[in-house]
């Protein structure tokens, strides 16, 4: 017996973590979020990326999203509205990797994601 497709779309479970790598006391700074993880970082480095994670959290919340129904595009542009360039930037350089494969940003796996944006060629300025 044969299970019927389902033609819903593929949700994709996604979190923000960012890491702090200034430390310079023994401090150890964590953040933890419903989307997102901030670990490390000097007292400014953490409050400065506890305060984006705030602002995408904030943002994904009154559109009513999860961080993994959006496309890479939909982050992109969720990261500019919350000044976040870092953010923007991998995003953009994430749809150019996946544009560059032709391939479909849900046929994809989190594996796979997460290498393409690690391994993206930077964005010409």
């Amino acid at each position: 017996m044969t299970q019927p497709s389902s033609t819903r779309p593929r949700r994709i479970r996604a979190a923000f973590i960012g890491f702090g790598l200034d430390t310079i006391d023994d401090h150890q700074r964590l953040t933890r979020g419903d989307q997102s993880l901030v670990f490390g970082g000097s007292e400014e480095t953490h409050a400065a990326l506890r305060e984006t994670v705030l602002m995408m959290e904030l943002e994904l919340d009154r559109n009513n999203q999860r961080l993994g129904d959006l496309s890479p595009l939909e982050l992109a542009e969720l990261a500019w509205r919350i000044d976040s360039p870092e953010l923007h930037e991998i995003a953009l350089r994430l749809e150019a990797g996946i544009e560059q494969q032709g391939r479909c940003f849900e046929d994809l796996t989190a594996e796979e994601l997460t290498e393409l944006s690690a391994t993206a060629e930077p964005l010409a300025g």
